[in-house]
C-alpha cells in the first residue's frame, strides 16, 4: 500500500452544499477504487496564481489516503470529467517521511599549515 496526497481546486462560486457534494464525490472515488482516506484538509477559498477558465479564486482541499498503485490513475480519470473541479494533483508520499530540521553546524578542526608539517617530520628523524 502506498500513501498519496490529492490536491483538488474546485470552483469558488459554489455554495457550501455544492462544495460538500463535490468533496464527498471525490472521497467516493477514492474509496470505490480501494483507497482509505486518512486525513482531509480543507483550506477554503484562496486566490489562484493565475486565472483558470476566467476565474481568479478557487476552493482548495487536500486529501491524504493510502491505496494500491492503480487507484490514483482511476481517481484522476474520474476527476477529469467533473465540471466543478478546476485542477487536481496527486503525489505519492514517502512512507518514511521524517521531519526535516536544520542541521547543526559542524565544528571544523583546525587544519595543519604546511609550515608545521615539515617541522614534525624533522622531529621524527
Amino acid at each position: 500500500m502506498n500513501k498519496y496526497e490529492l490536491g483538488v481546486i474546485t470552483k469558488a462560486d459554489l455554495d457550501e452544499e455544492a462544495f460538500r457534494t463535490e468533496t464527498e464525490r471525490v472521497h467516493g472515488f477514492i474509496t470505490r477504487f480501494g483507497g482509505t482516506i486518512e486525513k482531509v484538509d480543507d483550506w477554503g477559498r484562496r486566490k489562484l496564481a493565475y486565472p483558470i477558465q476566467k476565474l481568479t479564486e478557487g476552493m482548495y482541499s487536500f486529501i491524504t489516503f493510502t491505496s494500491e498503485g492503480d487507484t490514483p490513475k482511476e481517481v484522476e480519470a474520474r476527476l477529469r470529467l467533473q465540471e466543478n473541479i478546476l485542477r487536481f494533483l496527486t503525489i505519492r508520499r514517502d512512507e518514511n517521511e521524517a521531519v526535516v530540521t536544520a542541521a547543526k553546524p559542524v565544528k571544523e578542526e583546525p587544519k595543519e599549515t604546511p609550515a608545521e608539517k615539515p617541522a614534525e617530520e624533522s622531529a621524527e628523524a
